[in-house]
């Protein structure tokens, strides 16, 4: 298992689509940046939501989409996964390798991303007080928490399908699509009462670190725990049902 994680790892690190693809994220939220600097009053204030902002959406998400290509897509693409297995590597281990690899890619993606943005308060002449520093911080735990759920989630059908394309359409999904939807249904006279963007895997994010920020980190740290095993715990189950008894044909 440690050779397999380590073997993937420099691997994935090596990938130029994954650090392109990086770069356009950073861009994205220095874009974000610029917006709410320029567009609004220049303030440390709205400095802290821009990057909130770049953080948990648009840049989120290709972030997202990096770890999932460099992750699972290359070696499904490449039909690498057929020759690990074929090296007597269980199902299962792979299954947990990857897990594993997707964990540590995305720590390190947002480790970085998050220097980007203390860099630019130094280039920017910009002292955030620390609630605005808290926020941030809040920002890039859920940065990880979303990124790790929601690229788990979409391997399910990189396993049960192998298409690269309709699995990257489902991290897309994740991110953008389907919280606007509930979003919306919430407005419906029927289902409005029902809050179900609050039982959404970002929504119970959300609902955790604002516990935590409010002082009450007991209800916010179950929660946000209790989403990540139902959902990512969920994923996992999923993905090996579905890929233990898939035919190496793809």
């Amino acid at each position: 298992m440690k050779n397999l994680i380590k073997g993937d790892i420099r691997r994935i690190l090596c990938k130029k689509s994954l650090w392109a693809t990086f770069i356009v994220a950073i861009m994205a939220n220095l874009a974000m940046v610029m917006f709410y600097m320029f567009s609004m009053k220049y303030s440390s204030f709205n400095f802290a939501i821009a990057n909130l902002s770049g953080i948990s959406d648009f840049g989120g998400m290709i972030i997202g989409i990096a770890v999932f290509i460099a992750v699972y897509a290359d070696d499904f693409k490449s039909m690498t996964i057929i020759s690990i297995i074929g090296r007597g590597n269980s199902r299962l281990k792979i299954i947990i390798a990857k897990f594993i690899n997707s964990v540590i890619i995305t720590f390190l993606l947002f480790a970085i991303f998050a220097l980007q943005v203390f860099a630019l308060t130094k280039i920017m002449g910009i002292v955030m007080i620390p609630d605005e520093l808290l926020a941030v911080y809040m920002g890039v735990i859920k940065g990880i928490y979303i990124t790790i759920g929601y690229v788990t989630m979409a391997s399910i059908f990189m396993y049960a399908t192998g298409n690269i394309a309709f699995s990257v359409f489902m991290v897309v999904m994740l991110y953008l699509i389907i919280p606007v939807v509930l979003q919306l249904t919430s407005m419906l006279p029927l289902l409005q009462n029902l809050h179900l963007s609050r039982y959404e895997y970002s929504g119970l994010a959300s609902e955790g670190l604002t516990n935590i920020l409010l002082g009450m980190p007991v209800s916010g740290i179950a929660i946000m725990i209790g989403s990540f095993i139902v959902y990512v715990g969920g994923s996992l189950a999923i993905i090996y049902a579905v890929f233990n008894k898939k035919e190496l044909d793809f």
